[in-house]
């Protein structure tokens, strides 16, 4: 592929920055709560799923970002 064209990006390109950004919140969001527990009587609270979901969200936003940072549509 030509890496001179100047078009538009790939949409999967800017799924994966979103992806990112939304793992990044959901991630900031848990190590909060880990710190300053919200409700300690929510059964299963102890297993702390934003901090697992939002590194989950990230490790995916950045793999749809690096794979498609050079792929014009």
């Amino acid at each position: 592929m030509n890496t001179d064209i100047k078009g538009m990006r790939s949409i999967w390109f800017f799924v994966g920055l979103i992806l990112t950004a939304i793992g990044i919140i959901v991630l900031a969001a848990g190590i909060f709560e880990l710190f300053y527990p919200a409700n300690p009587e929510v059964r299963l609270a102890g297993l702390h799923a934003n901090i697992w979901w939002g590194g989950l969200i990230i490790i995916f936003g950045l793999i749809y970002t690096i794979t498609n940072k050079n792929k014009y549509v």
